[in-house]
Protein backbone atom coordinates (compact mmCIF):
# COMPACT_ATOMS: atom_id res chain seq x y z
CA UNK A 1 0.00 0.00 0.00
CA UNK A 2 3.07 2.06 0.74
CA UNK A 3 5.13 1.57 -2.18
CA UNK A 4 1.48 2.22 -4.67
CA UNK A 5 1.87 5.13 -2.98
CA UNK A 6 5.24 6.19 -3.54
CA UNK A 7 5.32 5.07 -7.44
CA UNK A 8 1.98 6.81 -7.83
CA UNK A 9 3.76 10.09 -5.69
CA UNK A 10 6.89 9.71 -8.28
CA UNK A 11 5.17 9.12 -11.59
CA UNK A 12 3.04 12.76 -10.22
CA UNK A 13 6.37 14.12 -9.65
CA UNK A 14 7.99 12.69 -13.07
CA UNK A 15 4.56 14.04 -15.34
CA UNK A 16 5.66 17.78 -13.52
CA UNK A 17 9.29 17.69 -14.54
CA UNK A 18 8.49 16.43 -18.45
CA UNK A 19 6.37 19.36 -18.37
CA UNK A 20 8.73 22.18 -17.24
CA UNK A 21 11.05 20.78 -19.27
CA UNK A 22 9.10 20.85 -22.60
CA UNK A 23 8.34 24.63 -22.05
CA UNK A 24 11.82 25.32 -21.47
CA UNK A 25 12.37 23.68 -24.66
CA UNK A 26 9.58 25.22 -27.15
CA UNK A 27 11.00 27.58 -29.80
CA UNK A 28 10.38 31.55 -28.88
CA UNK A 29 7.62 31.72 -31.17
CA UNK A 30 5.85 29.43 -29.33
CA UNK A 31 5.60 31.27 -26.03
CA UNK A 32 3.45 33.96 -25.58
CA UNK A 33 5.61 37.29 -25.95
CA UNK A 34 4.55 41.17 -24.80
CA UNK A 35 4.70 43.35 -27.92
CA UNK A 36 5.56 47.05 -27.59
CA UNK A 37 4.44 49.13 -30.11
CA UNK A 38 5.93 53.10 -29.76
CA UNK A 39 3.23 55.38 -31.61
CA UNK A 40 2.65 58.92 -31.96
CA UNK A 41 0.91 60.72 -28.70
CA UNK A 42 -1.95 61.90 -31.40
CA UNK A 43 -2.44 57.98 -32.16
CA UNK A 44 -3.60 57.57 -27.95
CA UNK A 45 -7.08 56.77 -27.96
CA UNK A 46 -7.66 55.06 -31.41
CA UNK A 47 -4.18 52.58 -30.77
CA UNK A 48 -5.80 52.08 -27.18
CA UNK A 49 -8.84 50.83 -28.41
CA UNK A 50 -7.29 48.89 -31.31
CA UNK A 51 -4.73 47.25 -29.01
CA UNK A 52 -7.64 46.44 -26.53
CA UNK A 53 -9.46 44.45 -29.11
CA UNK A 54 -6.48 42.80 -30.28
CA UNK A 55 -5.93 41.62 -26.82
CA UNK A 56 -9.35 40.42 -26.52
CA UNK A 57 -9.84 38.68 -29.50
CA UNK A 58 -6.48 36.75 -30.26
CA UNK A 59 -4.64 36.83 -26.86
CA UNK A 60 -1.75 38.88 -27.95
CA UNK A 61 -0.37 41.20 -24.82
CA UNK A 62 0.37 44.71 -25.81
CA UNK A 63 2.32 47.18 -24.38
CA UNK A 64 1.92 50.92 -25.79
CA UNK A 65 4.15 53.68 -25.25
CA UNK A 66 2.64 57.33 -26.44
CA UNK A 67 5.07 60.03 -26.87
CA UNK A 68 6.30 62.82 -29.52
CA UNK A 69 7.34 60.59 -32.54
CA UNK A 70 10.56 62.33 -32.15
CA UNK A 71 11.33 61.02 -28.56
CA UNK A 72 10.16 57.60 -29.50
CA UNK A 73 12.02 57.18 -32.63
CA UNK A 74 15.14 58.40 -30.53
CA UNK A 75 14.31 55.47 -27.49
CA UNK A 76 14.31 52.82 -30.78
CA UNK A 77 17.78 54.20 -32.15
CA UNK A 78 18.79 53.76 -28.34
CA UNK A 79 18.11 50.19 -27.90
CA UNK A 80 14.31 50.93 -26.39
CA UNK A 81 12.27 48.02 -27.06
CA UNK A 82 10.15 47.67 -29.90
CA UNK A 83 8.44 45.87 -31.99
CA UNK A 84 6.51 48.58 -33.97
CA UNK A 85 6.49 52.19 -34.71
CA UNK A 86 3.67 54.64 -35.85
CA UNK A 87 4.78 57.78 -36.20
CA UNK A 88 3.50 61.32 -36.85
CA UNK A 89 5.28 61.89 -39.85
CA UNK A 90 7.71 60.57 -42.40
CA UNK A 91 10.80 62.11 -41.43
CA UNK A 92 11.59 60.23 -38.34
CA UNK A 93 10.53 57.04 -39.67
CA UNK A 94 13.32 57.92 -42.17
CA UNK A 95 15.56 59.14 -39.32
CA UNK A 96 15.39 55.31 -37.94
CA UNK A 97 15.57 53.51 -41.30
CA UNK A 98 18.54 55.49 -42.65
CA UNK A 99 20.29 53.87 -39.57
CA UNK A 100 19.38 50.34 -40.36
CA UNK A 101 16.65 50.08 -37.53
CA UNK A 102 13.80 48.76 -39.48
CA UNK A 103 12.93 45.75 -41.37
CA UNK A 104 13.07 45.62 -45.13
CA UNK A 105 9.74 46.05 -46.94
CA UNK A 106 7.52 46.64 -43.47
CA UNK A 107 6.87 49.84 -43.41
CA UNK A 108 3.39 50.82 -44.58
CA UNK A 109 1.50 54.28 -44.88
CA UNK A 110 -0.89 54.14 -42.32
CA UNK A 111 -3.12 57.38 -41.79
CA UNK A 112 -3.70 60.74 -42.28
CA UNK A 113 -4.70 63.66 -40.28
CA UNK A 114 -5.54 67.27 -40.98
CA UNK A 115 -4.65 70.29 -39.32
CA UNK A 116 -6.42 73.01 -37.93
CA UNK A 117 -6.53 75.61 -35.73
CA UNK A 118 -8.40 75.36 -31.68
CA UNK A 119 -9.85 77.58 -29.02
CA UNK A 120 -12.34 77.10 -26.64
CA UNK A 121 -15.76 76.67 -27.00
CA UNK A 122 -17.68 79.70 -27.57
CA UNK A 123 -14.93 81.74 -28.97
CA UNK A 124 -15.57 82.55 -32.80
CA UNK A 125 -14.45 80.62 -35.36
CA UNK A 126 -11.75 82.30 -37.37
CA UNK A 127 -12.69 82.87 -41.36
CA UNK A 128 -9.31 84.70 -42.60
CA UNK A 129 -6.01 82.90 -40.99
CA UNK A 130 -4.63 86.01 -42.45
CA UNK A 131 -5.82 87.85 -39.57
CA UNK A 132 -4.63 85.12 -36.86
CA UNK A 133 -1.55 87.48 -35.50
CA UNK A 134 -4.46 90.51 -34.58
CA UNK A 135 -7.38 87.42 -33.53
CA UNK A 136 -4.10 86.60 -30.69
CA UNK A 137 -4.23 89.98 -28.95
CA UNK A 138 -1.88 90.10 -26.18
CA UNK A 139 -2.18 86.34 -25.90
CA UNK A 140 0.12 83.16 -26.71
CA UNK A 141 -0.15 80.71 -29.38
CA UNK A 142 0.17 76.79 -28.51
CA UNK A 143 2.13 74.16 -30.63
CA UNK A 144 4.25 71.50 -30.61
CA UNK A 145 7.73 72.43 -30.94
CA UNK A 146 8.88 72.37 -34.79
CA UNK A 147 12.17 71.50 -33.49
CA UNK A 148 11.30 68.10 -33.11
CA UNK A 149 7.14 67.58 -32.73
CA UNK A 150 5.49 66.71 -36.58
CA UNK A 151 2.66 68.79 -35.42
CA UNK A 152 4.83 71.62 -34.47
CA UNK A 153 6.71 71.34 -37.94
CA UNK A 154 3.25 71.29 -39.98
CA UNK A 155 1.93 74.34 -37.67
CA UNK A 156 5.47 76.41 -38.87
CA UNK A 157 5.13 75.52 -42.54
CA UNK A 158 1.07 76.92 -42.49
CA UNK A 159 2.28 80.10 -40.83
CA UNK A 160 5.13 80.50 -43.08
CA UNK A 161 2.46 79.96 -45.68
CA UNK A 162 0.38 82.36 -44.74
CA UNK A 163 4.11 85.07 -44.27
CA UNK A 164 2.64 84.97 -40.51
CA UNK A 165 5.88 82.78 -39.02
CA UNK A 166 7.61 86.32 -38.24
CA UNK A 167 4.81 88.13 -36.54
CA UNK A 168 3.69 84.75 -34.17
CA UNK A 169 6.59 82.96 -33.87
CA UNK A 170 7.98 85.25 -30.49
CA UNK A 171 4.33 84.64 -29.60
CA UNK A 172 4.30 80.64 -29.71
CA UNK A 173 4.33 78.78 -26.72
CA UNK A 174 5.76 75.46 -27.54
CA UNK A 175 5.04 71.99 -26.36
CA UNK A 176 7.21 68.93 -25.85
CA UNK A 177 4.27 66.94 -28.30
CA UNK A 178 1.12 68.07 -29.37
CA UNK A 179 -0.91 66.78 -26.52
CA UNK A 180 1.09 68.56 -23.93
CA UNK A 181 0.71 71.66 -26.22
CA UNK A 182 -3.05 70.85 -25.88
CA UNK A 183 -3.25 70.82 -22.56
CA UNK A 184 -1.95 74.03 -21.75
CA UNK A 185 -5.12 75.17 -23.84
CA UNK A 186 -7.49 73.30 -22.22
CA UNK A 187 -6.24 74.81 -18.80
CA UNK A 188 -6.58 78.27 -20.44
CA UNK A 189 -3.48 79.21 -21.29
CA UNK A 190 -3.14 80.87 -24.55
CA UNK A 191 -6.06 82.12 -27.11
CA UNK A 192 -4.82 79.08 -30.04
CA UNK A 193 -3.63 76.03 -30.93
CA UNK A 194 -2.70 74.48 -34.10
CA UNK A 195 -2.90 70.88 -33.74
CA UNK A 196 -4.47 67.52 -35.47
CA UNK A 197 -8.19 67.50 -36.38
CA UNK A 198 -8.38 64.26 -34.23
CA UNK A 199 -6.78 65.91 -31.22
CA UNK A 200 -9.75 68.09 -31.43
CA UNK A 201 -12.08 65.55 -30.36
CA UNK A 202 -9.97 64.92 -27.11
CA UNK A 203 -10.65 67.97 -24.89
CA UNK A 204 -14.38 68.27 -25.07
CA UNK A 205 -13.91 72.38 -24.09
CA UNK A 206 -11.65 73.36 -27.10
CA UNK A 207 -13.24 73.18 -30.69
CA UNK A 208 -12.14 74.07 -34.36
CA UNK A 209 -11.61 77.70 -34.99
CA UNK A 210 -10.58 76.93 -38.53
CA UNK A 211 -8.87 74.19 -41.01
CA UNK A 212 -5.74 75.02 -42.85
CA UNK A 213 -5.35 74.32 -46.16
CA UNK A 214 -3.75 70.97 -46.94
CA UNK A 215 -1.55 73.35 -50.06
CA UNK A 216 -0.37 75.22 -46.88
CA UNK A 217 1.91 72.15 -45.66
CA UNK A 218 3.72 68.62 -46.05
CA UNK A 219 1.09 65.81 -46.09
CA UNK A 220 0.23 64.79 -43.12
CA UNK A 221 1.06 60.82 -43.11
CA UNK A 222 1.68 58.37 -40.44
CA UNK A 223 3.60 55.33 -41.42
CA UNK A 224 3.83 52.38 -39.16
CA UNK A 225 6.81 49.92 -39.33
CA UNK A 226 8.26 46.72 -38.07
CA UNK A 227 11.66 47.37 -35.96
CA UNK A 228 14.72 45.38 -36.91
CA UNK A 229 15.62 42.92 -34.28
CA UNK A 230 11.96 42.23 -33.19
CA UNK A 231 11.12 40.29 -35.95
CA UNK A 232 8.69 37.43 -34.92
CA UNK A 233 4.92 35.72 -35.37
CA UNK A 234 2.88 38.07 -33.36
CA UNK A 235 4.52 40.97 -34.01
CA UNK A 236 4.12 40.30 -37.49
CA UNK A 237 0.46 39.66 -36.61
CA UNK A 238 -0.15 42.92 -35.18
CA UNK A 239 1.28 44.90 -37.76
CA UNK A 240 -1.18 43.18 -39.99
CA UNK A 241 -3.69 43.76 -38.01
CA UNK A 242 -3.69 47.54 -37.70
CA UNK A 243 -4.28 47.53 -41.34
CA UNK A 244 -7.08 45.50 -41.40
CA UNK A 245 -10.84 46.16 -41.77
CA UNK A 246 -11.23 45.88 -38.08
CA UNK A 247 -8.50 48.73 -37.50
CA UNK A 248 -9.85 50.93 -39.90
CA UNK A 249 -13.44 51.28 -38.48
CA UNK A 250 -11.88 52.33 -35.47
CA UNK A 251 -9.18 54.88 -36.81
CA UNK A 252 -11.93 56.25 -38.61
CA UNK A 253 -13.94 56.97 -36.00
CA UNK A 254 -11.50 58.49 -34.20
CA UNK A 255 -11.17 60.94 -37.23
CA UNK A 256 -8.23 59.26 -39.14
CA UNK A 257 -8.34 58.82 -42.57
CA UNK A 258 -7.08 55.18 -43.15
CA UNK A 259 -4.92 55.21 -46.31
CA UNK A 260 -4.50 51.30 -47.40
CA UNK A 261 -6.33 49.24 -48.46
CA UNK A 262 -7.57 46.91 -45.88
CA UNK A 263 -6.14 43.55 -45.62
Amino acid sequence: MVLAGLVYSLRKLLGKILCLVALVLLPCSAVSQTIDILAAASTTEAVTAIATNIERDHGTKLRLTFAASSTLAKHIASGAPAHLFLSADLSWMEYLHERDFLIPGATVNLLGNQLVLLGRNGDPTLTNLAGLSRALGNERLIMGNPGHVPAGRYAQQVLQHLGLWQAISGRAVYGASVRAALALLARGQGRYAIAYATDGRVYPNLSIAAVFSVASHQAIIYPLALVRGQDNAQAHKVFKYLQSSSAKVIFEQFGFAFLPKPR
